[in-house]
């Protein structure tokens, strides 16, 4: 028992203590809830050890390469800048508005008022 706890409290120190990236913590979660179900289904078979060897293997694969998938996803994109168009050339702004008929083409007659710049 004390074998055991010595354990969990020595890998939750390795864990806990060590800055890691997305792609090493699903190694490890992968690898250690693979080797667990490799166990149980191993035992269903009469062989543990090599369930939870293969499971181990194939979580840590499988951990690995969602980590990097959520590491790649959750990266900043870089930031990019464009030119700003030129400024508006100066124009006049004297002008008038003016009173235009308007027939639809379902024959409505209506009027509308146009700004008419001078230049």
């Amino acid at each position: 028992m004390i074998k055991i706890s010595f354990m969990v409290v020595a890998a939750t120190a390795l864990l806990a203590g060590c800055q890691t990236t997305p792609v090493q913590d699903g190694a490890v979660v992968g690898g250690a809830l693979g080797a667990g179900m490799g166990a149980i289904a191993g035992h269903q078979v009469g062989r543990a050890g090599e369930g939870a060897l293969i499971g181990a293997g194939v979580g840590a694969l499988t951990g690995a390469l969602v980590g990097d998938h959520i590491e790649k996803s959750t990266a900043p994109r870089p930031v990019v800048y464009r030119q700003a168009p030129p400024p508006p050339a100066l124009r006049s702004h004297a002008g008038r508005y003016e009173t235009r008929t308007v027939i639809a083409p379902t024959g409505e007659r209506y009027e509308e008022r146009v700004w008419v710049p001078q230049y």
